[in-house]
């Protein structure tokens, strides 16, 4: 019950709330404590590193990693790549690939270092 007293003093007022005036302002400050600790509660936003992080990955499966990446592919898209890869490559080493050319840079043959623009040809 609460008392409020008029203007010119001589009499108060009184008034009470009914249950159903209670419990629906009770279910209104629930929600707004609930909303007040959610703003400070809650999961915050976790941002990517936009630069490339080292890793060191010493073995995957329990194959360790030397030069190559132990890797078993066994579908592909859907398909089982025995059938052949399909790979769509757009560049190798920041090189563009035209149609069906692949730009290459060939150092050895059969262990012989290639000097100039020959390549080493045995003609049997």
């Amino acid at each position: 019950m609460l008392n409020i007293q008029q203007l010119n003093n001589t009499k108060p007022i009184k008034f009470s709330l009914d249950r159903y005036s209670k419990s629906v302002l009770t279910i209104i400050a629930a929600c707004l404590i609930l909303i007040v600790a959610n703003i400070y509660f809650s999961p915050k936003e976790v941002k990517a590193y936009d630069s490339i992080q080292d890793v060191n990955i010493k073995s995957i499966n329990g194959s360790s990693i030397g030069e190559e990446l132990p890797v078993d592919l066994k579908f592909v898209n859907g398909r089982n790549p025995d059938n052949g890869l399909r790979v769509d490559l757009q560049y190798i080493r920041g090189r563009i690939i035209f149609g069906d050319k692949l730009p290459v840079d060939i150092q050895s043959i059969n262990g012989q270092f290639i000097m100039g623009g020959y390549l080493p040809v045995t003609v049997r």
